[in-house]
């Protein structure tokens, strides 16, 4: 049963996605400390958190996908910079705006925005898992017999 629960690529996402976070927050909370302004700080921990997250979720979360680095990456990217536009100014919502402290107001922006959407999007479109036959790298996987 352990080894069931902890074989999910949910809960190997999540763990990734944790040591992502504090590698993100321990960036932006040392940017913001240094004066950068909120919505650097918050995308420069972003960034530094992505490069982490993307080569954990290829090798550790999604070992089931087919996707080259080429597709996979670009995928990545552009979900990426969606996200984070979207985290940075949800971040300047509750820094500027509501008067939070950065790491408070950059943790609640990760809470409702970052790890809702990413997760599934992670699953779901950057590295969806491959289909029995269909190797998305370009080479040509044999059906098996029989199927």
């Amino acid at each position: 049963m352990l080894e069931r629960v902890f074989g999910s690529w949910v809960v190997r996402g999540l763990s990734t996605g944790a040591v992502s976070s504090v590698i993100d927050h321990a960036v932006g909370l040392g940017l913001a400390v240094a004066g950068v302004p909120t919505r650097g700080a918050a995308t420069g921990g972003k960034v530094a958190g992505a490069v982490f997250s993307y080569v954990a979720h290829r090798r550790f979360t999604f070992t089931d996908h087919r996707q080259s680095l080429k597709a996979s990456g670009l995928k990545y990217t552009v979900t990426a910079v969606v996200i984070t536009a979207f985290h940075g100014q949800v971040a300047v919502w509750l820094r500027d705006g509501a008067g939070l402290p950065y790491l408070a107001a950059a943790v609640l922006a990760d809470a409702l925005v970052v790890t809702p959407s990413w997760l599934l999007a992670l699953r779901y479109v950057i590295f969806p898992a491959a289909k029995p036959g269909n190797d998305e790298a370009g080479s040509i996987v044999p059906t098996p017999p029989g199927t």
